[in-house]
């Protein structure tokens, strides 16, 4: 089942550049079964007026945001999941985009090592 969510009221601020989802068996990157995209994973809080979550976010193609930079989630949905003893809720959006400054790539983003 997936849930979505109202993102009116709620802004976006980036605390993890966006990188490669990666399959755990084989690390290749994983894509999107409908289109065959590259997807991406990029950390986010999301504020509003009763405080802040850390979403770790999926969405298909590099969205190309960076550390701080305010962004725009469209299509968010929350998709409940258990795996054994395990379970949680995976964040998928449709399009993450910058709403300030210029976009930037992922690898622009990432802090040097």
């Amino acid at each position: 089942m997936r849930l979505r969510i109202d993102t009116s009221g709620t802004r976006f601020i980036v605390t993890r550049a966006a990188e490669p989802r990666l399959n755990f068996d084989t690390g290749s990157p994983k894509v999107d079964t409908a289109t065959g995209v590259p997807l991406y994973a990029a950390q986010l809080l999301a504020l509003d007026d009763t405080g802040g979550e850390v979403l770790n976010v999926t969405v298909a193609g590099d969205p190309k945001i960076g550390v701080t930079q305010q962004v725009s989630v469209s299509g968010l949905v929350a998709i409940p999941w258990a795996q054994g003893d395990r379970n949680g809720v995976a964040f998928r959006a449709d399009a993450i985009t910058p709403t300030t400054g210029a976009a930037i790539s992922s690898e622009q983003a990432r802090p040097q090592k």
